[in-house]
């Protein structure tokens, strides 16, 4: 009788160190599985900040390039006028009239000099 109480109590030991070391791996994966979900919190977290800078850097960038359109329009219309005048008035009569004094000015003192 004695031997199947031995035999018994080893086999509640052994179920007993079985059923411990199934726990143990079974937190060790929980413990893995934490740490993992940690990591990649975090790896979120960054890839967050990440999306909202490029975010903010694609706004400033079409901000710049709305206003380099407005620009290239504004020399389109200018260049289109300067052409559609064909080469005549590009001064207007008080303008033109201030160049030729400007330029009998410089011509009286280039003769002065000579």
């Amino acid at each position: 009788m004695n031997h199947r109480q031995t035999d018994t109590e080893y086999g509640i030991d052994k179920d007993e160190v079985l059923i411990e070391e199934s726990l143990r791996g079974f937190w060790d994966r929980a413990r893995a599985a934490s740490n993992l979900i940690t990591q990649l919190r975090e790896e979120k977290r960054l890839w967050a900040e990440r999306l909202d800078g490029l975010e903010k850097e694609m706004q400033s960038l079409r901000t710049e390039l709305a206003s380099r359109d407005q620009e290239l329009k504004r020399l389109r219309a200018e260049h289109s006028q300067l052409i559609s005048s064909n080469g005549h008035e590009f001064f207007s009569s008080e303008e033109r009239e201030n160049l030729k004094s400007k330029i009998r000015d410089l011509i009286a003192k280039i003769n002065s000099h000579l």
